[in-house]
């Protein structure tokens, strides 16, 4: 299931990063997220790496990934994303 606008809008400068840690409370399998870039912004592109899952013994699960803005400018985002298909 694709998601966009989620989360708490968070402003990175250039050459800021942030660790996001997402969930829905149950396990939706395969999932990735990106920065959903607002605008205006001053130029920043904001890149996704370190994509990660825990999966708890009640069957739920956390998702992670790093959003990390390259720049040149500042910007602000949330998050978007999906499972795989």
């Amino acid at each position: 299931m694709a998601f966009s606008n989620a989360g708490t809008l968070t402003f990175l400068a250039a050459g800021q990063q942030v660790r996001w840690n997402y969930s829905w409370g149950s396990d939706r399998g395969f999932q990735q997220a990106g920065a959903d870039v607002k605008t205006p912004n001053a130029g920043g592109q904001h890149v996704a790496d370190e994509q990660g899952k825990s999966r708890f013994n009640d069957g739920t699960a956390a998702y992670f990934v790093t959003i990390a803005n390259r720049g040149p400018g500042g910007a602000w985002h949330n998050l978007q994303g999906g499972g795989g298909a």
